[in-house]
This record gives structure tokens, C-alpha cells and sequence, in this order.
């Protein structure tokens, strides 16, 4: 470009196209209403206001925008901000020397255009002949146009709505979808705890835990097992498979097909454990807006503790929390029912234990939309003598905008269940009932029959903003057994134990309630859940009460947690308050503040506690450049017990997540150390992560080592080129997008960002292409010693498009040899180009990753 020069149109456009970074999904061009958005028209630039020889140049290639060079470019498609693939799209000239990509019918098809509606060009009339002249966009569609983005490699399509086939919001083909590849993975968890109490009967406390999630991915087909490993000093270790089962997606059954070990979903039947066969309709494929819960476990820790869940007798996670309020809201999904026994065992040994009720909302579906459930297999409960067969079936169907029907039925070695039941909508919320009738044979020819009804009810009160997100009210006859129920009593009487006392459940109440009061007065929550038995007298009671707010900095919050067992009188209340808040700069290295007070009231018998509890205050905040690493610092008082002093580090590396802690007072002290992560292997090799995932991408990177990938904290290339991407939402489009920010100096990302759609559980790859060489920065003249014309194509030795030529004659270009030949063009004529030859000094500094050169073009 010459020194100096100015580029202005002498034609303004009268209705500019967006920006290309813009969302065009914002833009799209409405059929009807709204203001009208037109394709850009064409400018005409005058050279004669450049100075020098830019007025020379030919600036023709810019009367449309972004010049583009004929012939083919495989480029991400958007069709009015949304992502349709990727494909390979031709690039034509037409008549007037517009060159844009040609879409074709079967292609405009396959990007949701509603093809019955487009206008043919004049000439040829028919399909075929307007394909074949390839007509640009506009011509086929009133106010339509495409804009070339070259820097992301990607064709953003605008077309109004009008022409466009229906589809619901976040609606992505299934053809879109990806199985991903062949590859496999060990997600892991593992800790150790090695504790000691002093005292009158001093005594050493060694454990450890590691959780495994394997996977294997091989031709669309899923095989999974989870499994855990625990090891207590004087107990010795304990294998516990959960499950093992192969699964596939069926995108035709909208559905996903299980074989082997695993559970039902628990929808409308209790979740049982099974070995067989299950095929399930899957939500997660349809659109957003056409989908119709696993719970969060919320407690107190007074010290450095191990918190144990644990769902139908069997173990479904551990780990070590920090003194003070703790929340775990990333339990791995085993089924829908099932009430969560939480046991938090404390560092001096002490263990409380409390339930976490688990029960579904209304069955509430779109009015056409279906939900179904088979199952075939055998009973899987390793607790059990005898473990009979099983065949389940559910169906849940829409009706109309007010009423969802849905059945079921159970069969089993003697027993057997029907469901039946309705959901319904109404202006005070949404309503369910239904009725379950069983009948239960057991050895001795005993037969009971009965019934059990639930009705369920969840509403969102707009004027007060009172979301009521459960309440459920279940009862159930003295003759009714549930699947689970039946076998454990059926199993009792084989070891000739007396099934009376067998603990079945006459009622329970259920209750999750979220109210703000106001933009700076909080909000209050309510959880709780009441239940009475056949078995015994009295009731079980447990609820939350709880109210959050913030002022300023400050975040508070004050909540009650209640227990009560009816049968033997014990009432446990405990009373908390608790604050936070920031201290610094959060910009920087981020470090909080943090306090709690504890209360109680606790009965039992006639023993009777009441007044302080223990208390807490600790110190928190982040380091390293990725705030990679999180530290903490915590010092505990408690009425039953001495202070004590808890340290905690967690580290985020590259390849795994690293963790410890260190607690002491005068009565103990304990010892936590763990780690998780990913093991990926692939046809690259293996590749470790920090974070464990199911639905993965991996991403392949050659030579950008150190590269961001922006979808996870921290987050990099690896010295191999690969990174493995987690959490990613299935049947989603999923934008994988990564900054080139600590990569080498001599790669560049040929385009920063793609999209993936992957099937659940499949391991997507995603290439990401790079050029390695030198960056150049080359100040080039003309034999004369002028400076060349502004804007002159550049090209390589295979004559493509490589760059222009900038302001005062400048160029860049990445090379990988140190010597070559470009071409520079600025017309037709022969006098209007030329041949530049470069090499690069054996001895050249680097200034801001260029390499900076000085040479003629002949």
C-alpha cells in the first residue's frame, strides 16, 4: 500500500452488509414486520485519492468486500447464526465478475431452505439448468446473501425466515451428529486418608478410595464400567463393580439402547439395578424447547472430613471436603430413584449420616411428544440370595396442551404391577396422579395385593416468583409392595428371618420450595420430606430452612436443618450462619474470607443438648497464571472438642488435578491426599487430562503446543498437539475454540474455532489445521525503488492467494523454507507484475515474532 494512502468510496452502500463478526442470527430478515435488512450493494472506490502508485491499482476486487479467488474451500456454514457443518463449497465468478460460492438445490435442502418456494433464473426454467449456471444467492432468494470470512474459515448465510422450513429452537440434524472415533478413556478419582486420634485409646485411621469410569468407544457402540476400590487399615480392600454395559444411541428411536449392567430409570417405577437389556427414549435429542434431574447433596462438615454417598445399599461416591458448609452437584447418574444416604465420617471418627430425598417431577410432555422405556434382563443385587428375571415397560404420551397420559408394568418372579396415571396442566401449576397396583407372592403362599397413589405438583407463582419445584404426597396400602420392597422380604424369609418388622413405607410427603423477596432482600428456600412407617409408630421428619442474601461484598446466609425419628424420639436441630466475602483486588489473585457459626439442639432420650456448636473461619484464594491452583486455610472450634487447624492445597496441571490437606488439633490429626483425571488412548497415542468426562473432544493441534482451549479452565495443547475438551453437551452444537495466546511463535492456527454435534458418550475429533515457518515481514519495492501499489495480490509458487500488499509496500507472509518466490500482481498487463525473491540471514532476530526483511520485486 503507499505511504499515506487513503481508500474512500465515491458510491455509498445504501443498506451495508453486517459486520462479519456480528451474529447474523440476530440479523435474520424477517418475512413480515421489523425493519428490512438488504445484501449489500456494490461500491465503487477511486484510486485517484491514494497517493503515489497506489493510484495504479486496481481496486475492482473490492467493490464487493472480501475479495475471494475462484475454486473450492471446505469452510463451517452458518445459516443466520446457526451452525449447519461443514462443507466443501465452490467459489464461481458470475457475468460481472462477482465471485461468491454456489449453492446448489441439494445443498440450500440440506441447509433448512424451503426449496419448493425459490425463484429460477429466467433462462433454463428448470432445476437442473439453474444449478448448472450457478446462480449466486440473491438471484434464487429475495434478500439473501453469504459473507466469506478467509481469517475463520467459515460462509455466513442470511436468508429470511420466510424461506426456511420450520424447525424448534436448538433443533440440530441428526446428520449433523458425530460418533466420534475409535478410542478409549479411564476417568479416576483417588484419595488416602491417614488419620490418628490421641487420647485415652489412641488409635490409627488409614483408608483409601479410587473410583474408576472406563470406557471403550469402537464402531458407534459405547462400552462402559464403573467400578470403585475401597481399603480400610484392619478391614482390608473391597472391589465393587456398579455397572458394565455397552450403549448406542438411535437417532431414527430417539432413543439409546443399553446392554449389560446397569439401572432403570426410575421415571414411574422405583430404579432397579438389572443385568439384561434396556431401551430408552433420550431426551437430550430433541431440541431445547421441546425437552420436557440428578440431585444436589448439600451438608456440614465440622472438620477435614470424607463425605460417602451412597444409593440402593451401594456406593456412588466419596471425597473430602473442607470444615464448613459443603455442596457435591456432580454425582454421575444411576438411576432417577432412589432416596441418597450421605454419610460425613469427621477426622476424629464421628459420623453423621442424613437422607437426601429423591423423587421426580410432574410427567408432563409437549402435546405429540412421547417417552417410553423397555427393559428385559434379570435382577442385579448382589445382597440377594435369589435373583429373579425381570421385564419392565413405560409410556408416557402427550396429548394435548393441557393432559399427559402415561402406564406401566412390572413382571418379576412372582410379583407383578400396573401404573396408571395422568398428568395435567393448569393454571395453578402442574398436577400428576396415578395409581400402582401389586400383588406379591412369597414362599410360605402368602399373597398380598395393594395399592399405592402418588400425586405430584410443581408451579412457578409469577407474581411472587415462589417456585415450588416438588411437592409430592405418596401413600401406600398395607398390602403393597413395591419390586424392591418384595425382594428384600422375599430374601428375609429365605434366611428364615420373620418378614414383619421388614421396614415399608406407609406415607411420604416431599417439599422443595425457592422464594426471592425482592432485588436486594434475598431469597428463602425450603427442602424437606416426612414419611411414616407400617413397621413402626411415630414419624421421620428432615427439612432445610434457609435464607441468602448479599450487601456490598458481604454474601450471608442463615438456615436450620431439622431431623426427627418418631420411633424413638431423637430430634437433632442445628442452627447455622454463615458469610463470605472478597479481599483485594478481584482481578488478580482472587482470595476470600469466610465464617460460620454453628448451633444446636439436640435430644435423645434423656440426654438434651442445646446452645454453641462449633464454629468456623477460614481463608481462600487462587494462584498460578491459569489460576490453576486453589489453597485454603481454616481454623475450627467445637463445643465437643478441642480447635483445630485445617490446611488444603488443590493443583490444576496439565495432566491430572492434584489435592491435599492437612489437619490437626490436640485429639487428632489426619492426612488427605488425591487425584483425578482422564486417560485418554487413541490413534494418536495417549493423552492425559485434568477432568473427567464422558461425552469428550479431542482435539488435534499439530505443533500448538501451549495453545488455550477456551472451553475449560486452564486448559492447553499438549507437547504433542493434543488436548482432551469435557463436559460437552451431547447432540449440541459444541464450539471448540482455541487461543493461540503461549504457542510458538513460528505456527499459525489456520482457523481458531469449529463445531461438533456428538452422540452421548462419543469421543469427538476435531482437527485444527496449522502452518509452521517463519513469519515474515517483508518491505518490498519495485526495481524503480518505488513502493508497490496498495492492495496487489500475492501469491506462492502454486499461484494462491497469499496476502496483500499493505501500507508503505509491506508484506507479510509465513514461510517454512528460508528462501522462495512470491508473485505480486496489481492488473492484467504485464507491466503490472512482478517476481520477489527472498531469503532469510543465516543470523536474524526475531522482533514481536517477526523476522523482518528488505527486498526488490523484478
Amino acid at each position: 500500500m503507499a505511504a499515506g494512502g487513503v481508500l474512500l468510496a465515491t458510491q455509498a452502500i445504501a443498506a451495508p452488509a453486517p459486520e462479519p463478526s456480528a451474529n447474523l442470527g440476530e440479523q435474520a430478515l424477517l418475512s413480515m414486520g421489523g425493519p428490512k435488512l438488504s445484501p449489500p450493494e456494490q461500491a465503487q472506490f477511486d484510486s485517484n485519492f491514494l497517493s503515489g502508485s497506489g493510484q495504479k491499482v486496481d481496486l475492482s476486487a473490492f467493490s464487493n468486500g472480501n475479495p475471494i479467488v475462484a475454486g473450492t474451500y471446505r469452510l463451517d456454514v452458518y445459516v443466520n447464526g446457526t451452525w449447519k457443518g461443514r462443507r466443501d463449497l465452490p467459489f464461481r465468478g458470475n457475468g460481472k465478475g462477482d465471485v461468491d460460492a454456489c449453492l446448489d438445490l441439494q445443498t440450500l435442502e440440506a441447509l433448512g431452505v424451503d426449496t419448493e418456494q425459490l425463484q429460477m433464473p429466467a433462462e433454463g426454467g428448470s432445476a437442473m439448468a439453474a444449478d448448472a449456471a450457478c446462480p449466486q444467492l440473491g438471484e434464487r432468494i429475495p434478500n439473501a446473501f453469504g459473507i466469506y470470512d478467509s481469517g475463520n474459515l467459515r460462509y455466513d448465510v442470511s436468508i429470511p425466515q420466510a424461506y426456511l422450513r420450520r424447525e424448534a429452537r436448538g433443533y440440530v440434524n441428526p446428520s449433523l451428529w458425530d460418533r466420534g472415533v475409535t478410542a478409549g478413556y479411564i476417568g479416576y478419582t483417588f484419595n488416602v486418608v491417614d488419620g490418628e486420634t490421641r487420647g485415652a485409646f489412641d488409635s490409627r485411621n488409614r483408608s483409601a478410595y479410587l473410583g474408576m469410569n472406563m470406557g471403550l468407544n469402537l464402531g458407534g457402540w459405547q462400552l462402559r464400567q464403573d467400578s470403585n476400590l475401597t481399603w480400610s487399615e484392619g478391614r482390608g480392600s473391597r472391589w465393587q463393580r456398579i455397572s458394565t454395559y455397552a450403549q448406542r444411541g438411535i437417532g431414527g428411536l430417539r432413543g439409546m439402547l443399553t446392554v449389560g449392567e446397569s439401572y432403570t430409570s426410575g421415571e414411574l417405577f422405583d430404579s432397579v439395578s438389572y443385568r439384561g437389556i434396556n431401551l430408552t427414549s433420550d431426551d437430550r435429542m430433541l431440541p431445547d424447547s421441546l425437552r420436557g434431574y440428578a440431585p444436589v447433596v448439600r451438608g456440614i462438615a465440622e472438620t477435614n472430613a470424607r463425605v460417602e454417598i451412597h444409593q440402593n445399599q451401594q456406593l456412588i461416591h466419596s471425597t473430602t471436603v473442607s470444615p464448613g458448609a459443603f455442596v457435591i452437584d456432580d454425582l454421575y447418574p444411576t438411576g432417577y430413584g432412589g432416596d441418597l444416604d450421605v454419610r460425613v465420617i469427621e477426622a476424629d471418627g464421628r459420623t453423621r449420616s442424613f437422607k437426601v430425598p429423591f423423587g421426580t417431577v410432574a410427567q408432563m410432555l409437549r402435546p405429540g411428544m412421547s417417552r417410553y422405556a423397555v427393559t428385559l434382563g434379570q435382577v442385579r443385587n448382589d445382597s440377594l440370595l435369589d435373583e429373579p428375571w425381570l421385564a419392565q415397560a413405560t409410556y408416557q404420551r402427550g396429548i394435548g396442551n393441557r393432559l399427559t397420559l402415561y402406564s406401566g408394568g412390572v413382571l418379576s418372579e412372582n410379583y407383578g404391577a400396573v401404573l396408571s396415571g395422568a398428568g395435567l396442566a393448569t393454571p395453578l401449576g402442574a398436577f400428576s396422579l396415578d395409581v400402582t397396583y401389586a400383588r406379591s407372592q412369597f414362599q410360605r403362599g402368602e399373597s398380598q395385593r395393594g395399592s399405592s397413589s402418588r400425586l405430584s405438583y410443581s408451579s412457578l407463582f409469577a407474581p411472587f416468583g415462589t417456585n415450588v419445584t416438588l411437592a409430592a404426597y405418596r401413600y401406600s396400602t398395607r398390602g403393597y409392595y413395591s419390586l424392591r420392597d418384595a425382594l428384600s422380604t422375599r430374601d428375609a424369609i429365605s434366611r428364615g428371618f420373620d418378614a414383619r418388622p421388614f421396614e415399608r413405607q406407609r406415607s411420604q410427603f416431599q417439599l422443595t420450595l425457592n422464594q426471592p423477596l425482592g432485588k436486594r432482600a434475598g431469597s428463602l428456600y425450603v427442602t424437606g420430606s416426612v414419611s411414616d412407617f407400617y413397621s413402626r409408630t411415630g414419624t421421620s421428619t428432615q427439612y432445610q430452612m434457609g435464607y441468602n442474601n448479599a450487601w456490598r461484598a458481604l454474601n450471608f446466609g442463615v438456615s436450620a436443618v431439622r431431623t426427627e425419628e418418631g420411633f424413638s424420639g431423637a430430634r437433632d436441630t442445628q442452627y447455622l450462619l454463615s458469610m463470605s466475602m472478597p479481599l483485594g483486588q478481584r482481578s488478580r489473585r482472587p482470595v476470600s474470607l469466610s465464617a460460620d457459626l454453628s448451633m444446636r439442639d439436640n435430644s435423645a432420650g434423656t440426654a438434651h443438648t442445646r446452645g454453641y456448636d462449633s464454629s468456623r473461619i477460614g481463608i481462600a484464594g487462587s494462584a498460578g497464571s491459569d489460576y490453576n491452583i486453589n489453597y485454603g486455610l481454616t481454623l475450627t472450634d467445637s463445643r465437643t472438642g478441642p480447635g483445630s487447624a485445617v490446611a488444603s492445597v488443590n493443583y490444576r496441571g496439565q495432566y491430572a488435578t492434584l489435592d491435599g490437606s492437612y489437619g490437626y488439633s490436640n485429639e487428632f490429626r489426619q492426612l488427605s491426599l488425591g487425584a483425578s483425571g482422564n486417560v485418554v488412548v487413541h490413534a494418536g497415542g495417549v493423552t492425559l487430562a485434568p477432568y473427567r468426562g464422558d461425552t469428550m473432544v479431542l482435539v488435534h493441534a499439530p505443533g500448538a503446543r501451549g495453545a488455550h482451549v477456551l472451553n475449560a479452565p486452564g486448559l492447553r495443547v499438549d507437547k504433542r498437539g493434543y488436548a482432551v475438551v469435557p463436559y460437552v453437551s451431547p447432540y449440541r452444537l459444541n464450539a471448540i475454540t482455541l487461543d493461540p495466546a503461549g504457542m510458538a511463535r513460528d505456527v499459525d492456527l489456520e482457523s481458531s474455532s469449529q463445531s461438533v454435534a456428538p452422540y452421548a458418550g462419543a469421543i469427538s475429533l476435531m482437527r485444527f489445521k496449522t502452518r509452521s515457518g517463519r513469519a515474515l515481514l517483508i518491505s518490498v519495492r519495485a526495481a524503480s525503488g518505488q513502493a508497490l501499489p496498495l492492495g496487489a495480490s500475492v501469491k506462492d509458487a502454486q499461484g494462491q492467494l497469499v496476502g496483500l500488499v499493505g501500507q508503505g509496500g509491506r508484506l507479510y507472509v509465513r514461510s517454512e523454507n528460508d528462501s522462495g518466490r512470491l508473485q505480486i500482481e496489481w492488473g492484467e498487463q504485464e507491466s503490472q507484475r512482478c517476481v520477489l525473491d527472498y531469503q532469510v540471514p543465516a543470523a536474524t532476530g526475531e522482533q514481536q515474532g517477526f523476522i523482518k526483511l528488505d527486498s526488490i520485486c523484478r
